[in-house]
């Protein structure tokens, strides 16, 4: 969407532009880390295997290392995927942070490729799990929505996530400007009263519940 991105672009902020110091902190050690991780060529390499493409594209090499330092920076201890993962992203997820259990709705033949591969605090969400005993008293700490999570179904999940973050819990939608619909959504969760931050990254959207914060929501350049 053209028009979307032209308003971007217009709107974003660097580092310098930037007042809130948690947000200042971010750009500067997640969105402007430019160093090289030995673990990045291992998430091309498990996108590559799982996948099965002869290329990955540098736009979706940089989306994959900005989850993987995601991962790093806010270490959440366990993160909840919903839609369709793609292998890049779900490897980024995991291997950004190995002490913490990706649930993933993807297939068990997904996981279990997973595994074969070495990564193994991956393990398959079904739909009934988010509502079972082992799930119920779980709390929240990172939530990750594919493009193609913005439904009803996955709104009731939304909903109970929200009954259950952290208070430092993350919250990450892919292509929050995919259409209008899903800017509408995303305008949507922003509102939400139980968030207190939010940040525009064209491509990712992320969403924070910090106690105590003003509310604020940023367009950052990335």
């Amino acid at each position: 969407m053209l028009s979307s991105y032209l308003r971007y672009i217009t709107r974003r902020k660097n580092a310098y532009q930037i007042h809130s110091p948690f947000v200042y902190d971010f750009v500067v050690k997640v969105l402007n880390d430019k160093g090289f991780n030995e673990d990045y060529n291992l998430v091309s390499r498990m996108g590559y295997l799982l996948d099965g493409r002869k290329r990955i594209s540098y736009r979706n090499r940089k989306l994959s290392r900005l989850l993987y330092r995601l991962m790093r920076y806010f270490e959440p201890n366990a993160i909840l995927s919903f839609g369709t993962l793609s292998a890049l992203s779900a490897s980024a997820l995991a291997l950004g942070n190995l002490k913490a259990k990706l649930y993933t709705e993807q297939t068990q033949e997904f996981v279990d490729a997973m595994h074969a591969l070495g990564v193994v605090n991956v393990e398959r969400l079904r739909p009934a799990d988010l509502f079972s005993e082992k799930f119920k008293s779980k709390k929240m700490p990172c939530v990750f929505f594919s493009y193609d999570a913005f439904n009803s179904t996955h709104w009731n999940k939304l909903t109970d996530c929200l009954l259950r973050r952290t208070s430092d819990a993350v919250f990450i939608f892919e292509r929050i400007h995919g259409s209008s619909d899903i800017e509408d959504a995303w305008e949507m969760i922003c509102k939400d009263e139980a968030v207190t931050l939010s940040i525009d990254l064209y491509y990712y959207g992320l969403v924070f519940f910090k106690v105590g914060f003003e509310k604020g929501d940023f367009v950052l350049k990335w």
